[in-house]
């Protein structure tokens, strides 16, 4: 990724918090030492998501002890997609990582972002396993990952893990569904339309162990059911040249 040469942080981690006060002292310093160890300048931001639990005193005072460190706090609870939304407007970076609190990846891979950044604009990680799954999410799991590539006319095999991002790239588009987890296919169908690459790194997941899940809720996944489809007829409203008309609305926003 390089050296920045403004003096502003080059990555920002965005890291959404929900009353995770029992592993979120530690999940920092696990991704600050390994920000260290690459030699990366990058800043931490931390959005607290209306946690119950202690979450926000213990944010707070990493935010005062480490440099690299802010937190943003929601009074309420907005979920996953309203923590990115809050996360993308405040970041200083030129990249963006989002790596929730549970962290979710092997942080040894998170190398594999920044070697394959300057041949993209968004670095889609592909999760190496679904080991924690039951059988029901992951047949949920399969059956949105090939919806998405049908409807969508996407390439790429997952569409709901860690992935990197350029600002700008982001900045180039409004999220609109970001109550559920569609969002994070949205992003990708908007970046493709928008003439942006897209290159795929395999990650080393890592199941949780502490805080509280939340995507794995019947009403949440059908939710983002529900926004796949309403997007999936808009998309198709715009015409066989959809892409280049959302390039066009993109740009005019």
């Amino acid at each position: 990724m390089g050296e920045s040469t403004s003096g502003a942080p080059r990555l920002t981690v965005l890291m959404p918090a929900y009353n995770e006060a029992a592993g979120l002292a530690q999940s920092v310093g696990m991704v600050l030492a390994k920000l260290h160890e690459l030699a990366l300048p990058a800043e931490l931001l931390i959005i607290d998501d209306g946690s119950r639990d202690g979450t926000a005193e213990i944010a707070d005072a990493l935010a005062a002890a480490e440099a690299d460190v802010r937190v943003i706090h929601h009074l309420e609870n907005r979920g996953i997609g309203g923590g990115v939304v809050t996360g993308f407007a405040a970041a200083r970076g030129e990249w963006l990582i989002l790596i929730p609190a549970d962290l979710a990846l092997n942080l040894d891979e998170l190398h594999k972002y920044c070697e394959a950044a300057p041949q993209a604009d968004v670095v889609v990680g592909i999760r190496s396993d679904r080991s924690d799954y039951d059988l029901m999410r992951k047949v949920v799991s399969r059956v949105n990952i090939r919806a998405i590539q049908v409807l969508f006319g996407m390439e790429q095999r997952q569409f709901n893990y860690i992935s990197m991002y350029r600002l700008d790239a982001l900045r180039e588009m409004r999220i609109e569904y970001w109550h559920s987890a569609f969002f994070y296919a949205e992003i990708m169908i908007k970046a493709k339309a928008l003439g942006r690459r897209l290159v795929e790194v395999d990650i080393q997941y890592v199941p949780r162990d502490t805080g509280e899940a939340t995507g794995a809720k019947p009403a949440f996944i059908l939710r983002t059911t529900t926004d796949m489809l309403r997007f999936w007829w808009r998309w198709m409203c715009l015409g066989p040249k959809g892409a280049a008309t959302y390039r066009r609305l993109a740009e005019a926003s």
